[in-house]
């Protein structure tokens, strides 16, 4: 709800003059006359009031009691509630007074005399700020209401000053009855309860009206610090500011010595933490927190974190998002299928939309009270489905990827000037084989040469162009060929980067949101499409003809769809994750299996080891299927490597291993000149290969990887 505020008269200098000398006169006063300051600050609160008013902004708006923000999905479909069920209010005449006099005692005693400024309290403020002790505001109750609607709570000197003029109109416009109720219906007390009613169910399980002075004060005392504050977890602390706040209303004749000492005598009495699996959850769970998040990062909201935070649980904002119910439905109906017990591994699977971004699903797992999703937080190793950023940092550096490289296994090579050993499955020998059918069939041989060519840096600054995370990938080293990283992807990543190969090169920000309406159906955000060329539409192409033939004829033969489809698998070592990543024109999904607490070895799962070709592909299959019901078929968009400027190479080996020479009956590595022109659409091999995971040994500090 925050309203710029402008001064645009040539009297400007004349206000501020105005405005600076009524906040230093009331200063001075107060200074200056210690056994009458509170009297005289009073008094110099209405000297600010009446100094300030000509000056005071616009307050409209404030009338709107809070509301929670609704988030539903892209066609409508309720997914949330944000800030809890439809807020229930307080009315001030049916509280017993020991309730706002608590609430007062902790957070503005002198409300009901002061005009909305309180000078002492900004005097003590600057005091305790020149001391070092940490920053007060000096607020009144006036001001947090100001702050809470209008200001947000940037600690500047100007926002001070628009907080003061803001609490100004207020005071002018609202009774000292109405200000307070507003608060009391506004302001938050931990554990997602905004407004007495909520925080009185919350923590007493009782109606506002039932609270005793002891249990008032104890919600009146969290109103400083709701999270830190918290009763379950720090109940010593809450109980000395609760007797605090008990004190400062006894001083100010609110509580007998003897209710005091009653008061304080008694235990907290909270509520034991509701079970999270018997809170009211969101469908989607999963997806409407990575939505909330992501609307609460938006500036649109407000100028800072408390100002957005604000706003989002309590504007009455409808978010309306990227989600697909239907697809979403899908997924974990795919996803129960093929793992259908609670023992067995997990998954997540995120979709984009290839040159636009949204995320049409994101699920994040079977449980959906597990606050952690890997879907958009998980960082897990990617394996093979990591070999496209080597292929494509090979283009980019000029390499044919028609090229024949010995295939044996296991291969040495010299690597960012050391050895680097790597295997292919269970040590299997191949003879001369192709980049292209090293991707296919996921040949660590092959792609170990490779990296060896082109270098670390230029496969993580290829990965990076692609959406990986930087930190991931800055440390560029050898493994990284096999998807050795820091900590690994994420799905939405992964799901992004392939996005741009179907986009032919197009990168786009994963993005949830896709506007947001206030209570009145104005407009306060929407979603800009900001995209980036990142490759080429030829390398694109090249590099899909490729990943098309992986589910035509290589290792992820389980993902057909039955229409056009490219992709790749991934699977680490010790069968700890397992991948496949894949795409049509107009949907780019990410699937991954495994175990959420982390690298947990999947050899045993319904009678297999788990590869990225088994589950992850089967679910992206069946998934896909009923995602795609209605969406017209489209041709993958492919590219012959001859519309690019390539080379053939011819790799080195370490120096101590003798370098593997291919058989006399081997055809000899290819020219540039003698490369056939290559169809734009892959045709399928008369015979295949079943490829499982294979171990790497790897002198670079990363996860050793498998290749399939």
């Amino acid at each position: 709800m925050e309203i710029a505020w402008q001064s645009s008269t040539p009297r400007s200098n004349i206000s501020w003059r105005r405005v600076s000398l009524a906040v230093l006169l009331a200063l001075a006063i107060t200074i200056a006359v210690p056994p009458l300051r509170r009297a005289v600050a009073l008094l110099a609160s209405k000297a600010v009031l009446v100094a300030l008013s000509p000056f005071a902004p616009d307050i409209r708006g404030f009338h709107d009691l809070p509301a929670p923000t609704r988030i539903v999905a892209a066609d409508g479909t309720p997914l949330a509630s944000l800030g809890g069920a439809p807020r229930r209010t307080v009315r001030l005449e049916q509280l017993p007074k020991d309730v706002s006099q608590a609430v007062l005692a902790a957070e503005d005693a002198d409300f009901y005399h002061h005009s909305g400024v309180d000078p002492e309290g900004v005097f003590r403020a600057l005091v305790n700020n020149a001391r070092g002790d940490h920053l007060q505001g000096g607020s009144t109750i006036t001001q947090q209401l100001a702050k809470l609607n209008y200001t947000g709570g940037r600690r500047t000197a100007f926002r001070k000053l628009r907080e003061l003029l803001y609490a100004v109109r207020l005071e002018q416009r609202y009774t000292k009855g109405e200000l307070l109720e507003r608060y009391l219906n506004q302001v938050y007390f931990g554990d997602n309860a905004y407004g007495l009613a909520a925080a009185s169910e919350t923590f007493f399980g009782v109606a506002p009206d039932r609270l005793s002075p002891a249990q008032a004060a104890t919600l009146a005392g969290k109103i400083e610090a709701p999270e830190g504050l918290d009763p379950r977890r720090h109940p010593e602390r809450v109980r000395a500011r609760r007797n605090q706040v008990l004190r400062n209303m006894a001083k100010h004749g609110w509580l007998t010595r003897v209710e005091l000492l009653r008061a304080r005598a008694q235990p907290l009495g909270v509520l034991p933490e509701t079970p999270t699996g018997a809170r009211d959850r969101a469908r989607a769970a999963h997806f409407v927190a990575l939505a909330s998040r992501e609307a609460a990062s938006l500036d649109a909201l407000g100028a800072t974190a408390e100002a957005r935070r604000n706003r989002l649980f309590t504007g009455g904002l409808t978010v309306f998002t990227t989600l697909d119910v239907k697809a979403f439905d899908a997924a974990a109906l795919a996803a129960g299928a093929s793992l259908p017990d609670t023992a067995d591994p997990d998954a997540a699977i995120v979709s984009v939309v290839p040159g636009d971004g949204a995320i049409r699903v994101l699920y994040g797992g079977r449980d959906p009270n597990r606050a952690f999703d890997v879907a958009s937080q998980g960082r897990r190793q990617p394996g093979s489905s990591f070999k496209p950023f080597v292929y494509l940092a090979a283009l980019r550096a000029g390499i044919d990827p028609r090229t024949r490289l010995d295939a044996s296994s296991p291969k040495t090579v010299a690597c960012n000037g050391a050895p680097w050993t790597v295997r292919n499955f269970e040590g299997e020998g191949r003879g001369p084989t192709t980049i292209d059918d090293a991707m296919v069939h996921s040949v660590n041989a092959v792609y170990a040469q490779l990296m060896a060519e082109v270098g670390p840096q230029s496969v993580a600054r290829m990965a990076e162009r692609l959406g990986i995370e930087p930190d991931e990938v800055k440390d560029g080293h050898c493994a990284m060929a096999l998807g050795g990283l820091r900590r690994g992807v994420r799905p939405i990543e992964q799901a992004a980067a392939f996005a741009t190969f179907a986009a032919h090169g197009v990168y786009a920000e994963p993005y949830a949101v896709a506007r947001i309406t206030d209570r009145h159906h104005h407009f306060v955000y929407e979603h800009a499409l900001e995209t980036h060329d990142r490759i080429s539409a030829t390398e694109a192409g090249v590099l899909t003809g490729a990943l098309e033939r992986v589910v035509l004829e290589g290792t992820g033969r389980a993902a057909a769809i039955g229409r056009p489809v490219a992709g790749k698998t991934g699977t680490t070592e010790n069968y700890g994750n397992a991948w496949f990543i894949g795409y049509v024109p107009q949907l780019a999904t990410a699937v991954w299996v495994g175990y959420p607490e982390g690298d947990v070895p999947m050899r045993h799962v319904h009678g297999i080891a788990v590869t990225g070709g088994s589950f992850p592909a089967r679910i992206f299959r069946d998934y896909m299927r009923q995602a795609l019901a209605g969406t017209p078929v489209e041709p993958l968009t492919t590219a012959s490597p001859d519309a690019l400027s390539l080379r053939p190479f011819t790799p080195t080996t370490w120096p101590s291993r003798p370098r593997v020479e291919s058989p006399p009956s081997s055809p000899p590595l290819p020219t540039a000149s003698s490369f056939p022109t290559t169809s734009t659409k892959p045709t399928r091999a008369t015979t295949t290969t079943q490829v499982v995971p294979t171990t790497t040994t790897t002198s670079a500090p990363a996860t050793a990887v498998s290749a399939a």
